[in-house]
């Protein structure tokens, strides 16, 4: 079956509301990825790879076929693209996956301190 690397880093992730989207995905760890994680105040991340600080996020391998619901749902490539970055996993490696980058900030967009959509308040 063909795969593709995947990074997670707000609503997605384990335990979160639309993780059954990656129910059929293989988690393979947690990992930082460079970048500034804002809390849009509409229940969801936004993801910028701007290199301004580290976000927490998952790293996990998703079959192919299962990204085009991810896309629908992420709306993209109107609110969100789909762009490759590296991922530095617990060990040190690096890999390189897929993360959905909002395309716009919205206005009152609040930067999340610590870059870990799980610490919202």
């Amino acid at each position: 079956m063909e795969s593709v690397n995947l990074i997670v880093n707000g609503t997605l992730m384990r335990g979160e509301p639309n993780s059954h989207f990656c129910r059929n995905a293989t988690f393979i760890s947690p990992c930082d990825i460079a970048g500034t994680l804002s809390d849009t105040g509409w229940g969801f991340p936004a993801f910028v790879p701007d290199g301004q600080g580290v976000v927490k996020a998952e790293f996990v391998v998703l079959p192919v076929a299962d990204r085009p619901a991810i896309d629908r749902l992420e709306n993209h490539p109107h609110l969100y693209t789909r762009r490759q970055i590296e991922a530095r996993l617990p060990d040190g490696s690096i890999e390189v996956g897929w993360v959905y980058v909002m395309n716009t900030q919205p206005a009152g967009a609040r930067v999340m301190a610590g870059g870990e959509w799980r610490a919202r308040e």
